[in-house]
């Protein structure tokens, strides 16, 4: 999926099996990142390199999870790689992973950009009303599952 930031934005890798949740993803984050999408472990595995800054990352994933798909970004990437994972499963089961964030699905616009911005070094002053314009009332109530 090709979004309209520019060539200096942070890169976010969305990974996600279903393919209109990471699509819509993509299609929020895109406002003001540079976003590529995978869906499956292996595509993520070969979408990667050191131009990204954070992965979103779901962890039930059919094929190779992403539990593996984690570990394996960990081992190939230099130590300021981020990884958001996204789940149904509550904290509790993922405390003992090295993930830097986690996210509760469904999750919210208003969720994916605080952690997109806590996360890039040029977006650690973004407030989430910068990026409030999506067509939606309140975008914390948009919700993705």
């Amino acid at each position: 999926m090709k979004s309209d930031s520019t060539h200096d934005d942070p890169t976010l890798l969305i990974v996600d099996d279903e393919a209109a949740l990471a699509d819509s993803i993509a299609l929020w984050l895109g406002e003001r990142y540079d976003v590529r999408v995978s869906y499956s472990g292996r595509e993520a595995l070969s979408a990667f390199d050191d131009a990204v800054d954070v992965v979103f990352l779901d962890r039930n994933l059919p094929g190779l999870s992403g539990d593996d798909v984690l570990d394996e970004l960990r081992r190939q990437s230099v130590d300021d790689l981020r990884v958001v994972l996204m789940t149904a499963t509550p904290e509790s089961d993922v405390s003992d992973l090295p993930a830097d964030d986690v996210l509760t699905k469904p999750v919210t616009k208003s969720d994916l950009f605080e952690a997109a911005a806590r996360h890039t070094v040029s977006e650690m002053e973004a407030t989430v009303s910068d990026t409030a314009d999506s067509g939606v009332d309140d975008p914390a109530e948009a919700t993705l599952d």
